[in-house]
């Protein structure tokens, strides 16, 4: 009776034989990414092509130049997907910035306005750094340049 050591030690050796000769298919999909299979790729593959490597080196290193040139696209592929990430990133915070800054200012505009159209006496500081009452053709003028800035900054 053949131990079971003898057993397992057959098998491996079948198994390892089966793939000395593999073949690896490299194809794009329909969205664009680079795909390797051992098995044939889908009809509507692009760039579909077939490549026998030597799976025999059992060292670690790679024998043929398609699995290592398979890493570098990868590496690739993935410095790319990083780099449209982050300037995906980038234009999503600046355009949160950009609408908390339209918040802002039609926030702003809409308190001037409101307090140009209340009727009471307005007051600014002048030139010369003195307070002084609005007078009914500044505040005309002042309401007309509000009101713009209050529809320019609260068009939502």
């Amino acid at each position: 009776m053949k131990s079971p050591i003898q057993f397992f030690i057959a098998i491996a050796i079948l198994l390892a034989t089966a793939t000395v000769a593999a073949q690896v298919y490299k194809w794009v999909d329909k969205d664009g990414q680079v795909q390797f299979t051992d098995t044939p790729p889908p009809p509507g593959a692009t760039k579909a092509e077939a490549k026998k490597i030597d799976t025999g080196n059992t060292s670690g290193s790679a024998t043929a130049s398609t699995p290592a040139k398979s890493l570098q696209d990868r590496s690739k592929d993935f410095d790319k997907r990083q780099k449209v990430a982050a300037d995906n990133a980038k234009k999503a915070d600046e355009s949160l910035k950009k609408e908390e800054l339209a918040e802002a200012n039609c926030k702003s505009a809409r308190t001037a306005l409101r307090d140009l159209e209340s009727g009471r006496a307005v007051r600014r500081i002048n030139e010369a750094g003195e307070f002084v009452i609005m007078s009914d053709e500044m505040r005309e003028a002042e309401l007309v340049k509000t009101r713009a800035m209050a529809a320019e900054s609260c068009k939502a």
